[in-house]
């Protein structure tokens, strides 16, 4: 299986979850067999804020690949911007969460809220992809309601 040009040895992808899927439990899926991880969702604005605690979550050990990093937000500029400004990283493809239901990620118009507005999805979506040249990958759910 390929996602752009990064190779995917088999069809077992770790999703991100929030809590879960930080480095050690990342590992452990990678002995397993996960033929991608991904990162827990980590917030564009915090990105850009240069938080400490969101840098420990954005680490990625070399035997992790293939791996995804996975952000949030709503706004088009600040996603490109940081996405251009994480790019370096050691991440194979970059992930924008459109599909978080948590209230506080909701409230924000980030995460699942996004499905309410399609135009938005797609700014984020052309300005993010225009800013990066590793693969970009969107998680949504089929609606807003259910």
């Amino acid at each position: 299986m390929k996602i752009g040009n990064v190779e995917i040895e088999n069809s077992l992808a770790l999703g991100p979850m929030a809590g879960v899927t930080d480095l050690p439990f990342r590992l452990l899926c990678k002995e397993q067999g996960a033929g991608l991880l991904c990162t827990e969702m980590v917030s564009a604005k915090a990105i850009s804020f240069h938080n400490k605690n969101t840098i420990s979550l954005m680490q990625i050990d070399p035997s992790e690949h293939p791996v995804s990093m996975q952000i949030f937000g709503s706004e088009p500029d600040l996603m490109a911007e940081v996405a251009k400004s994480i790019e370096e990283r050691p991440f194979d493809i970059l992930d924008i969460n459109m599909g978080c239901p948590v209230p506080k990620v909701v409230n924000n118009g980030e995460g699942s809220a996004l499905l309410k507005n399609p135009d938005l999805i797609t700014q984020i979506g052309k300005s993010v992809s225009g800013a990066i040249h590793k693969p970009l990958t969107v998680k949504v759910r089929i609606g807003f309601e259910k």
